[in-house]
């Protein structure tokens, strides 16, 4: 594991790197609360780890910084856009997977038809906001440009259920949508074996 930084327009972006050189590397990022070392990240790190899949986990500038509130959606947008630029020769001829958690699912979402990922998966996308504002029509525009998405979400998650989820997307042939049961908007470090399951069944 190496970790490094990138400079970005919005400041510093941590970079944790494992290359194992299956020529299949998940780009992974966090929500608005805790960084990588969450839970249900650290269990997905470690489970890819051991699939011998490369990992690039990005950590965003305001929390490298220590704040307590995420940056605005554009400027998270742009950072996960630019760390991908500096990358983008050496992932060049990778098969790349975007994993993101919350508001980071949101992130791999709206840059997807920039940086063009293999997969997408979303882990407790929040469907409408704490305001109850809807946000299906973030996944509606990656999903209509034909991305392959997956979608891990909790029955009891309050900023958007499995059940709402599907109420919202409807049947699609590029959507897989995992019901996590019980497990809410936290998740949970049994995520790392669900995720690695979903990259075996996509060939991965």
């Amino acid at each position: 594991m190496s970790i490094s930084f990138i400079e970005t327009t919005y400041g510093s972006a941590r970079i944790t790197s494992l290359h194992h050189y299956k020529k299949t590397v998940a780009f992974i990022t966090h929500g608005a609360g805790k960084g990588l070392d969450s839970i249900d990240l650290a269990s997905i790190i470690h489970q890819l780890d051991l699939y011998r899949i490369s990992v690039v986990g990005v950590e965003m500038p305001w929390l490298v910084a220590g704040k307590k509130i995420a940056s605005p959606a554009s400027q998270l947008d742009q950072v996960w856009r630019e760390v991908h630029e500096n990358l983008q020769e050496r992932y060049a001829d990778f098969k790349k997977v975007f994993i993101g958690r919350s508001t980071g699912a949101r992130v791999i979402c709206r840059t997807a038809e920039v940086l063009r990922p293999d997969l997408i998966i979303n882990l407790a996308f929040p469907l409408k906001s704490l305001t109850g504002k809807s946000r299906e029509e973030e996944l509606k525009q990656v999903l209509d440009k034909n991305f392959e998405m997956i979608i891990i979400q909790g029955q009891k998650d309050t900023l958007g259920s499995t059940s709402d989820i599907k109420q919202a997307l409807g049947v699609r042939n590029n959507l897989e949508i995992i019901d996590a049961g019980n497990l809410t908007h936290k998740l949970s470090g049994t995520m790392g074996e669900v995720v690695i399951e979903c990259l075996s069944n996509k060939g991965y």
